[in-house]
């Protein structure tokens, strides 16, 4: 069983990338008439895709420019069409956006001037022309493009027509582009209605529908803060309840259908154990689904010593963020695997060397409102140089300011987020020991709030609220949003 692990809402945070890629999966392959010369052509174009976007461009340019000045372009203008269509998808692939939304409507006119508006042979230029139009930032275009290859899907195989996948995921991409949030849920349920009506219960899949759907409104939910949401369909809770419903019905499927020790488990209990380190207030919840793991893994007749060695892993930091003393275990247990590896040191060393950080995910810059009075009107780079001792227990304490231009007030919260998180800690000789690390931490100035504060805050009040141990981090995850 195969699901779709990476997430839409990664695929919009790097959308060009993925865009001048993603264009290339529709082009014309085949032309639409029986033509033994224009076939030489396409298969001629299908190897330059492959190997040189600017040959492939050019040919489909010069091909479409003789089929428009030829004698049988008034009775097959499709095929001038599909030529364009490849010459922008070529265009569209190396970053020619404006170019190539020109020639995808000349493409389209022509198709469509033989085969009409709803034929199937438009989805692939319609697609492309889509994605096209997400990079120039035409939003509604793109919108347009997609709902049209949708109608024209509907009308091929009924409003559940599963070939309609990939329009689906990118409406949801344009929603999300657009903070269309709404919007983009109720495309991602329809898509999941599109696999209940097509897949059999119990079905590989449907479950792979089931996890993909569950894996967005994972990543969905982890983007809301906490707190009471004016709606509560669009709620923290609300949205990570779907996730987890769906994560339990497919992860049960697979069990009834091919037992609770299969392999197929693995990444989906993975993947449900992120989401309930992601809820915050449900982390312990994900221990028990990476024990499984583990023990699947184990009771394989051949077992992956790399997978066991991050089933273990995976264990300890589990225990590390919830506070669990088996965390010593289970990264000693790492260890020891790693060590009848070929070549393990340098593993090791990129694994236990130094501290990973676990929660939050990462130290990202922390937001002022107002200029330090520290700082002159020309500087831009506001900061505070710290240094830390990561305990074996994967705890931050005795935390030094050695400098710093941001208030005290600043340097309150970030004592207070150092103390939150939680590191793997480092190993040697597989026993974790302390280690000393120093950060520089950045801050951001929101961009409508240049003027100085006109006060600092009282150093030692400041150094009296920081408390002298974190919070569990699921009371924590309460207050700090991943």
């Amino acid at each position: 069983m195969k699901y779709f692990a990476g997430t839409l809402l990664y695929l919009v945070l790097s959308v060009s990338a993925f865009a001048q890629q993603a264009v290339l999966g529709h082009t014309y392959s085949d032309p639409f008439i029986a033509d033994p010369g224009q076939a030489q052509i396409f298969d001629e174009l299908n190897r330059l895709f492959k190997t040189d976007l600017e040959q492939a461009a050019k040919l489909a340019y010069e091909q479409a420019n003789k089929l428009l000045a030829s004698e049988k372009h008034a009775e097959n203008p499709a095929l001038a069409g599909q030529m364009l269509s490849n010459a922008a998808i070529a265009d569209a692939a190396l970053g020619r956006y404006q170019q190539a939304a020109h020639t995808f409507e000349q493409a389209l006119t022509l198709i469509e001037a033989e085969y009409k508006v709803f034929s199937p042979n438009l989805i692939n230029a319609l697609l492309a022309s889509g994605i096209t139009s997400i990079e120039l930032k035409k939003m509604q275009d793109a919108e347009n493009k997609f709902r049209w290859a949708q109608h024209i899907q509907h009308r091929q195989g009924g409003v559940f027509n599963i070939n309609q996948t990939e329009v689906n995921d990118w409406l949801t991409r344009l929603h999300l582009l657009q903070n269309q949030l709404a919007a983009a849920d109720l495309v991602q349920r329809f898509g999941l209605r599109i696999a209940e009506s097509n897949f059999a219960l119990g079905s590989d899949s449907l479950n792979d529908a089931r996890l993909k759907a569950a894996a967005y409104f994972s990543e969905r939910a982890s983007q809301v803060p906490f707190g009471k949401a004016e709606n509560y369909l669009l709620s923290r809770d609300y949205i990570f309840r779907q996730s987890v419903v769906l994560y339990k019905s497919a992860i049960a499927s697979v069990e009834s259908t091919h037992g609770h020790n299969d392999p197929r488990l693995i990444e989906p209990l993975r993947s449900f154990a992120k989401t309930r380190i992601r809820q915050g207030t449900s982390t312990r919840a994900a221990i028990p689904l990476l024990e499984r793991v583990l023990g699947i893994i184990t009771k394989q007749s051949t077992v992956d010593p790399l997978d066991h060695i991050r089933a273990w892993l995976e264990l300890g930091d589990i225990y590390i963020i919830s506070g669990d003393k088996q965390a010593r275990t289970a990264y000693a247990a790492a260890w020891v695997l790693l060590e009848n590896l070929p070549d393990e040191t340098e593993a090791r060393n990129s694994l236990f060397t130094e501290p990973k950080l676990l929660y939050p995910n990462k130290l990202a810059p922390l937001l002022l409102e107002r200029r330090p009075v520290a700082t002159g009107p020309d500087e831009d780079e506001f900061y505070a140089d710290i240094s830390y001792v990561v305990s074996e227990a994967g705890k931050v304490e005795k935390i030094e300011v050695h400098d710093k231009n941001v208030p005290h007030s600043q340097v309150k919260i970030l004592k207070n987020l150092l103390m939150g998180s939680r590191f793997r800690p480092r190993l040697i000789a597989g026993e974790p020991e302390e280690f000393l690390k120093h950060h520089r931490q950045t801050f951001l100035l929101l961009a409508q709030s240049q003027e100085p504060s006109s006060a600092d805050d009282n150093p030692q009040e400041a150094e009296s609220t920081v408390p002298t141990e974190a919070a569990p981090p699921d009371d924590i995850a309460t207050r700090q949003v991943e």
